[in-house]
């Protein structure tokens, strides 16, 4: 007879789900450890989000190690005619500045031309001449002048080439094309030379073939100037459309020459770039003093990462009402109390509460500026020391939780979970083996009441003949 293992058989015995509850009973042990590896699962997820949060922490305290976390700021009454930056060597200060004029680099142009690629140099009789372009005392550039760059686009390219402390560009004003050379530098000790040597024998200026308007000789320029960077008189085939003049100032009127408008050597620790002058008609103030912004800014982003820690912690832990996933872990635990301590504990013997650093009921960190900035009037080096040494304490001791013990709290439950895991399969293999097991006994036992209830409905048709053999013969 033909037996359906799957489902009800002839016997009307339903063995797969006969089969079905005993492995349900069988496979207990099984569910309780896939809850087990999900709890611990759930721990080092736990753990992962606990070292995120403390990274951030202890990166907000690193910067908090920082000895020039008060410095120095510089403000002006009137950004337009300078502006100031101050260093931490600068001293708190006032000062009354007065701008007369400010550093201005020359410029000169050339003269006229019909267009970009015209010739300047006569090279019929000399097939190579030279331009020696010298900016102050700084090295004097010599530059080959050829056929291959003899145009006025092409002496412009050479000379910025060159790198001779000049920009060449090429201006066309209506009347015809000019060639503009501007020096780098600023400052009246930054004026240009250039001079001509068109028969190339290494000597310049030669007699008047090398000073005069025709060929290469056009744009020499040698000149003399007055004390107002005015041209006076030289070699002059060039003109000056802008002199090079230094910048004049008074600071709490004593005058000050500079040959640059960015000046760094006038008042320690302050850099002031100037932008306009007005010929000493208008006084600027210019105010130099303490600067906490750095400070109040690090120890804001300390409070906010140490609040987002502390949060992190007691989410992960619970409370009294409901138990978290690491409700009663001892790692967590020394963490928070550790944690919580920071305002109580002593640094450089002063406590972070003379700070401004005070812990609410809830245990949530605040910072009030305004007794930090009184603690800093006090004692200003004082008050840089003692974060630091707390920067310093507490760095450390988040680092070994960041790279030491969470880790190794991780790993301890992940070798867990692999464990867990094989434990695991070895139960889901014997279970396989004793489903198999007990489907083939209950085949086996639905196989033998099928073939008893054939002989029981045999035995019952045979009484049934005999009865009525032996009772039909009254």
């Amino acid at each position: 007879m033909a037996i359906n293992p799957l489902g009800t058989s002839g016997s009307g015995i339903d063995t797969n789900a006969i089969v079905q509850q005993l492995m349900q009973v069988e496979s207990q042990p099984l569910t309780k450890l896939k809850q087990k590896e999900a709890d611990y699962q759930a721990k080092v997820s736990a753990y992962a989000t606990l070292l995120s949060s403390v990274s951030s922490l202890r990166s907000a305290v690193n910067a908090l190690k920082d000895s020039s976390l008060i410095g120095m700021k510089a403000s002006v009454s009137d950004t337009t005619f300078l502006s100031a930056i101050a260093s931490s060597s600068a001293s708190a200060g006032t000062y009354n500045i007065m701008v007369n004029n400010i550093a201005t680099s020359q410029s000169i142009y050339s003269g006229a031309f019909t267009s970009e690629n015209s010739e300047v140099a006569d090279l019929t009789t000399y097939a190579t001449q030279k331009l020696k372009i010298q900016v102050g005392s700084s090295t004097a550039t010599e530059i080959t002048i050829n056929s291959s760059n003899n145009t006025l686009s092409g002496i412009r390219d050479a000379i910025n080439n060159a790198n001779a402390g000049v920009k060449a560009s090429i201006v066309n004003d209506g009347s015809g094309y000019r060639l503009v050379l501007s020096a780098n530098s600023t400052g009246a000790s930054n004026r240009i030379v250039i001079q001509v040597d068109e028969n190339n024998n290494g000597i310049y200026e030669e007699a008047t073939t090398e000073t005069d308007t025709t060929g290469l000789s056009m744009l020499a320029f040698n000149a003399t100037y007055d004390a107002n960077g005015n041209v006076t008189g030289g070699i002059t085939n060039m003109t000056q459309s802008q002199a090079a003049v230094d910048a004049k100032l008074k600071v709490d009127g004593l005058e000050i020459t500079r040959s640059s408008n960015t000046i760094s050597d006038l008042i320690t620790g302050v850099t002031i770039n100037l932008t306009k002058g007005d010929s000493y008609a208008s006084n600027i103030v210019l105010t130099v003093a303490q600067d906490t912004s750095t400070l109040t800014a690090k120890l804001t982003s300390f409070v906010s990462a140490y609040n987002q820690a502390m949060s992190t912690i007691r989410s992960l832990r619970g409370n009294g009402v409901s138990a978290g996933i690491l409700s009663g872990d001892a790692t967590s635990l020394s963490l928070q109390n550790e944690l919580r301590a920071i305002t109580t504990r002593t640094f450089n013997n002063t406590n972070l509460v003379s700070l401004g650093l005070t812990h609410d009921k809830y245990g949530v960190l605040s910072l009030d500026s305004s007794t930090l900035s009184s603690a800093v009037l006090s004692d200003q080096s004082g008050v840089i020391t003692t974060i630091n040494t707390m920067a310093d304490a507490l760095y450390t001791s988040l680092g070994d939780y960041v790279n030491t013990i969470i880790p190794a709290r991780q790993n301890g439950y992940q070798d867990t979970i692999k464990n867990i895991q094989k434990n695991e399969e070895n139960l889901q293999r014997r279970l396989q083996i004793t489903e198999a097991n007990l489907k083939k006994r209950f085949i086996a036992l639905d196989t033998l009441l099928n073939q008893l209830q054939g002989t029981s409905d045999y035995l019952t048709r045979q009484m049934d003949m005999l009865g009525k053999t032996f009772g039909g013969k009254k």
